[in-house]
C-alpha cells in the first residue's frame, strides 16, 4: 500500500481527500502544519500533497526543507489564478500542482502516477550496467537512472531525469513546450510554466553557467533544444 502525507491547515480538505484514498489503496498521514509534517516525515512516505498557503510555515518553505531530505514527489494545492505560487512551488522542487477546487479522484490518480514514476526511477537505480550517454563532463546512466557530473552524483528528481533524457534523445531538434508537456508530463493539461521552471532547475544542476547554458538552449518563441555533442 502506498503511503502519502497530506499537509493542509484546513482539516476538511484532508478529510475529504482521505475519504477517496480507499479507492486507490493509499494510506494517508495527516499533517495540519508544515512543522507537524517535518516531524512526521520519514522514508516510508512515497509522496506529499502540500497546500501552499498555510499559517506558520508555508508550503514553499516546507517543500524546500523536504527537498533537503528526499526526492519523493511533491504536489502542491494552490488557489485558482495563482500563477506566482505555481512558479514558486515548481522552482523549489515540486513535481506537480492542482488548483482548488479540485476533483479528488483526479488528484489521487495523478498522485498514483507520480508515485509510480518515482518508484520506477528508484528501482532502476540498483542497475549499474550499460546504457551510458556522455557529453562534456556529464554521464547519463539510463539503466541506473543516474546522472554524474565530474563523476559526482547529480541529485535529480524523477521528473528532471525524464526531462533530461527526453531532450537528449531528441538532441538538435527544437521541442516546443507543448511537446515536452505531452511526453514528460504525459499530457498537456499543465500550464507551460511547469516546463520553463523545470528547465531552469535542470540547468542549475548540470550547467556550469545556467544563465548562459551550453547544453539546454532556449529557442525564443518556440521551445528548447539540446545542443551538446554526445559521445
Amino acid at each position: 500500500m502506498d503511503k502519502i502525507m497530506i499537509v493542509d491547515d484546513e482539516k476538511d480538505i484532508i478529510y475529504m481527500i482521505k475519504d477517496f484514498t480507499k479507492l486507490y489503496d493509499i494510506q494517508v498521514v495527516e499533517a495540519f502544519s508544515g512543522e507537524e509534517a517535518l516531524e512526521k516525515f520519514d522514508a516510508t512516505i512515497k509522496m506529499l500533497i502540500i497546500d501552499i498557503n498555510m499559517d506558520g510555515m508555508s508550503g514553499i518553505e516546507l517543500c524546500k526543507k523536504i527537498r533537503q531530505l528526499s526526492n519523493v514527489p511533491i504536489m502542491f494545492l494552490t488557489c485558482q489564478n495563482s500563477q506566482r505560487d505555481i512558479i514558486l512551488g515548481l522552482g523549489v522542487g515540486a513535481d506537480d500542482y492542482i488548483t482548488k477546487p479540485f476533483d479528488p479522484i483526479e488528484l489521487l490518480a495523478r498522485a498514483k502516477a507520480n508515485i509510480r514514476r518515482y518508484m520506477d526511477y528508484n528501482k532502476g537505480k540498483v542497475v549499474t550496467s550499460d546504457g551510458i550517454i556522455s557529453f562534456s563532463d556529464i554521464k547519463v546512466l539510463k539503466n541506473s537512472y543516474k546522472v554524474l557530473k565530474k563523476d559526482m552524483d547529480v541529485n535529480l528528481t524523477a521528473k528532471e531525469f525524464k526531462l533530461l533524457l527526453y531532450l537528449i534523445e531528441n538532441a538538435h531538434l527544437v521541442l516546443s513546450r507543448d511537446q515536452i508537456l505531452d511526453k514528460v508530463w504525459d499530457n498537456n493539461y499543465y500550464d507551460k510554466n511547469v516546463v520553463t521552471t523545470t528547465i531552469k532547475r535542470l540547468r542549475k544542476k548540470i550547467e556550469d553557467y545556467p544563465d548562459n547554458p551550453l547544453y539546454i538552449k532556449t529557442v525564443w518563441g518556440v521551445g528548447y533544444v539540446f545542443e551538446a555533442k554526445l559521445k
